[in-house]
């Protein structure tokens, strides 16, 4: 007997929303490819070689990496507090104090 692990049978999507300017966009879960670019980014940081504009660029780019629907002028205008708040909710951090809804937004 032969046993298969069909991938294309799991369920890895994410039930998390990014709500912004009264848009929802769907938060995929992290990739591979994300994450190694994600943590190839934060060791370089940990390094001090990478400047404080270069880490909120980056941090911009690890969210719309998780976020394809969203641009990057929605991001721009928002404070630092909030963008750090939304790189948490993406990564998964701090998801118990999000808001739940019960309706089908953002399916």
């Amino acid at each position: 007997m032969t046993k298969i692990l069909n991938l294309d049978k799991l369920d890895t999507t994410s039930n998390r929303v990014l709500s912004i300017g009264g848009v929802d966009h769907k938060i995929h879960e992290m990739t591979v490819e994300n994450f190694i670019v994600t943590t190839r980014t934060v060791e370089a940081l940990s390094k001090g070689t990478v400047s404080v504009a270069d880490q909120v660029e980056a941090t911009l780019d690890m969210i719309l990496r998780s976020v394809p629907t969203l641009d990057r002028a929605s991001l721009f205008g928002r404070g630092l507090a909030q963008l750090n708040v939304i790189a948490e909710f993406v990564r998964g951090e701090n998801v118990d104090e999000a808001e739940e809804r019960t309706d089908e937004a953002g399916k």
